[in-house]
């Protein structure tokens, strides 16, 4: 009776061991096909993609960080709201600071809206900069900030 429970009990191991394998290897098939439906998909700036003044999905040269350092950093910590605000530059668009009523207010193409304290901060501590017209755009500053701050979420 032993032997039979002991077989019994080695047959339900092998059982889960077999399971396991099966369950890992398919789980990996599955990743990889996803990556390659990923990298199979339309790359930004194709000519099939619907052209909007919305979609930007890389940041161009121009908005990198140059490397040059002029001291250290007013802040050590961005808020989420700051680092959006930033990162909202950095990919092009121009920055109105708004009213929290009128923040989704329809607005004009590549600009986008963030609230009034949280761009007077940025551009109090020279990471924005303002345009003629009123708009805000991000200064090299900005850039060593979204490079080397923190995030509060």
């Amino acid at each position: 009776m032993k032997q039979l429970v002991l077989v019994f009990f080695v047959v339900a191991v092998a059982l889960l061991g077999v399971g396991a394998l099966f369950w890992v290897l398919r789980s990996k098939a599955t990743r990889a096909a996803a990556v390659a439906h990923r990298s199979a998909q339309v790359r930004p700036g194709s000519e099939s993609e619907p052209k909007s003044g919305d979609s930007v999905t890389y940041a161009p040269p121009e908005f990198e960080w140059s490397g040059n350092s002029n001291g250290t950093l007013p802040l050590k910590v961005l808020t989420y709201k700051q680092y959006e605000c930033l990162e909202d530059a950095r990919y092009g668009f121009k920055i109105l600071a708004r009213k929290p009523t009128e923040i989704d207010a329809p607005l004009p193409e590549k600009t986008r809206g963030h609230g009034l304290k949280t761009v007077a901060s940025l551009s109090k501590h020279g990471f924005l900069s303002i345009l003629p017209e009123g708009a805000y755009v991000i200064t090299d500053h900005g850039l060593n900030a979204l490079a080397t701050c923190n995030i509060r979420y």
